[in-house]
């Protein structure tokens, strides 16, 4: 899977695991995951607010604010 990400995105994940907080990258990733999956059972969304985060998502996209997911956890593994 290729994931494209901001360089804000890439810079917090980073941050993340050079406190020490996450062993990887993809440790990160997996707990943003379950935080989202968390709040998304626990309805902790506000409607439309989920629809406007992706459509920010989108925007950045559109506007090549992306990163190579793989090429940035390649980065970060220091292949």
């Amino acid at each position: 899977m290729n994931l494209m990400l901001t360089s804000e995105m890439q810079r917090r994940i980073e941050d993340r695991v050079r406190s020490g907080s996450y062993l990887t990258a993809e440790d990160v990733v997996a707990a943003g995951l379950a935080a989202l999956s968390q709040q998304e059972r626990m309805n902790q969304f506000s409607p439309g607010q989920l629809d406007g985060l992706l459509a920010v998502a989108d925007g950045e996209i559109e506007r090549g604010e992306v990163l190579d997911g793989e090429e940035v956890f390649r980065e970060l593994r220091g292949e």
